[in-house]
């Protein structure tokens, strides 16, 4: 896993803007929403600037000073506008943020992968707890496992396709 050369609140400032910042009684809850104006179709990789729809995705991210962060993304849906791709609806990707259908950032996946690596299933719940993640041992050996890394390995400890 890369150093940045200045850490941030979120994983990646160039596609994404905080909104606002909420806290309660367990986690800072960052809410935020992508800055492009267009996105690419995961099919047949055309550009579309007309909006479906929007919905809101949870996900985990790196904790900041012992609080656990959840960001609420803010994402849209878009028309496919080459009529001969087979998807007419997608959703905007974000790959330098988080994977498809994932519950984690990728850069909490890769902190978990190398606490899974380094120190195994249950050594690892100390250093997890004390840093304001919630993983367990079997979330951390998934995640470490090229299956978990792709899937970002859910609460349960199988990923999802």
């Amino acid at each position: 896993m890369a150093r940045k050369k200045s850490p941030t609140l979120l994983p990646d400032t160039s596609c994404l803007q905080l909104v606002r910042l909420e806290a309660d009684e367990q986690s800072l809850i960052a809410i935020v929403e992508t800055t492009s104006s267009e996105a690419l179709c995961p099919l047949c990789h055309c550009r579309s600037k007309s909006i479906h729809s929007r919905y809101t995705r949870v996900v985990a991210d790196l904790p900041w000073a012992g609080w656990a962060v959840r960001l609420k993304l803010h994402v849209r849906r878009f028309f496919c506008r080459n009529p001969e791709c087979q998807g007419r609806i997608f959703t905007e990707r974000l790959p330098t943020v988080v994977a498809p259908s994932a519950r984690r950032t990728t850069r909490l996946c890769d902190l978990l992968t190398l606490i899974g690596f380094a120190m195994g299933g249950e050594a690892g719940n100390s250093l997890v707890e004390r840093m304001g993640l919630e993983a367990s041992p079997e979330t951390r050996l998934a995640a470490g496992s090229p299956a978990g890394r792709a899937a970002g390995a859910h609460a349960s400890g199988a990923g999802r396709g």
